[in-house]
């Protein structure tokens, strides 16, 4: 049985960035950016779960390292 890829990565971050964008949106009311705030708050915290029990791999700390950096960097370029 090979590998197969269970999640669209890019349809995801996709997903989740318009989400930001109706949260940040002045033309929505504070209860529907609350609603679309709470939902990404759900899936936040089912990320931090799921990676809690998932197994560290050779290169994780290297691969957080950078990823932390360019956020680092995009703060930075604000």
């Amino acid at each position: 049985m090979g590998f197969r890829m269970p999640l669209d990565p890019n349809s995801i971050k996709h997903q989740i960035y318009m989400s930001g964008v109706e949260i940040n949106d002045g033309r929505n009311d504070g209860y529907t950016q609350f609603e679309v705030k709470k939902e990404l708050h759900k899936i936040k915290f089912l990320l931090d779960a799921i990676m809690k029990t998932s197994p560290t791999f050779a290169g994780e700390e290297e691969f957080l390292e950078e990823e932390a950096k360019k956020v680092v960097w995009r703060e930075l370029q604000r």
